[in-house]
């Protein structure tokens, strides 16, 4: 049996590129969704965290933003 080990960031771009990997066709994703599936890529990240780079790196530049029943969903801008 092996251990899993975390992967680490590598810089912003890398982080971003990560993020949008989980993005499928026209597909809206909440933040624990986005959180939930770059866990399984094998990262460490929280909800809170993720936010909060969204909202300083990504927003209305890689990723925009819908409130549906008062959760926000995002979904990439060029796909």
């Amino acid at each position: 049996m092996g251990v899993m080990r975390v992967k680490k960031f590598g810089n912003v771009s890398h982080k971003v590129n990560v993020i949008l990997s989980v993005f499928k066709e026209g597909e809206k994703l909440n933040g624990k969704q986005i959180v939930e599936r770059v866990r399984q890529q094998g990262y460490k990240i929280t909800d809170s965290h993720l936010k909060m780079f969204i909202y300083y790196n990504m927003l209305h530049k890689h990723l925009k933003k819908e409130e549906i029943n008062g959760v926000n969903y995002y979904y990439p801008i060029n796909r």
